[in-house]
């Protein structure tokens, strides 16, 4: 099929934009405090952390993340697995989290890899898609008793209607390698993700009209948004996310257009600024 004039135009502006926002461009991001050396159990459990509590504004999200890392000390999945975790974070607090949700999502941790040895092995231990695959997944952190909604906020699943925003963007940065992502995994391939669907990139992709930017964020608007993005990369359908997330956290694409910004912006021929 011939593709569209449109179609062409946003994919040279979705490129430029990629290349654009690089590594150099990450911070303030909760993925700045992601080990990229070391061991496979200490980097992997940093940036599900750091991805975990990636909500709120981005230079609290990132204080907030280096602090939980930083009182682990320098080998958390040591400390993890070994307790000693259970006498620390006196005091800690972070929005709507207490010490006592920390604590038990450290608990569950603790028992995931014990019995399954990494994340990547309790994730990929279900069958399906990405949907079915992040649901088994949130089950795993519910034990024996349905936990507090504040607990269930930090192990989000697709069958409560969540976008799981969070989960996706550790599965990003797991799976993906380039100058941002860790590309740490091994037994998933990008095509297998879906896009983190954060407020940024809800709205600008709605100006963009691959989404209607209203509505609930939920899993089903997620997978929609990333079969539009698998038109221009099937192999790699959410390739565009951290540059779109950066646009508008960076105050590129604000929520009122702002001609100047619009000026300058690669996506301006493609973009409806609504």
């Amino acid at each position: 099929m011939k593709k569209s004039r449109h179609h062409d135009a946003l994919k040279r502006g979705l490129e430029a934009l990629y290349r654009r926002f690089n590594r150099t461009m990450l911070s303030p991001d909760p993925l700045e405090c992601v080990p990229r050396d070391g061991s496979f159990h200490d980097i992997e459990l940093s940036a599900f952390l750091a991805a975990t509590f990636a909500y709120g504004r981005a230079d609290l999200i990132v204080r907030n993340v280096c602090g939980i890392l930083g009182e682990l000390g320098p080998s958390p999945h040591a400390t993890l697995m070994n307790g000693e975790y259970g006498s620390r974070f006196e005091g800690w607090q972070y929005r709507f989290h207490k010490r006592d949700d920390l604590l038990w999502l450290l608990n569950r941790l603790r028992a995931i890899y014990a019995a399954h040895g990494t994340l990547e092995d309790a994730y990929c231990a279900a069958p399906g898609d990405a949907e079915a695959r992040i649901a088994a997944f949130a089950r795993l952190f519910a034990g024996t008793r349905k936990p507090s909604s504040a607990r269930s906020f930090l192990a989000p699943s697709p069958a409560n209607g969540s976008a799981c925003k969070r989960m996706n963007l550790f599965l990003r940065w797991m799976v993906r390698k380039d100058d941002v992502d860790i590309g740490l995994w091994t037994r998933l391939a990008p095509s297998e993700l879906v896009m983190p669907l954060d407020v940024h990139v809800n709205r600008i992709a709605g100006r963009l009209g691959l989404v209607n930017p209203k509505g609930a964020a939920n899993f089903k608007k997620a997978a929609a948004l990333t079969e539009r993005f698998r038109e221009f990369d099937p192999a790699d359908p959410v390739r565009y996310d951290f540059a779109l997330c950066s646009l508008g956290k960076l105050g590129h694409c604000e929520k009122k257009p702002d001609p100047a910004s619009c000026l300058a912006c690669v996506l301006r021929e493609c973009c409806g600024r609504k």
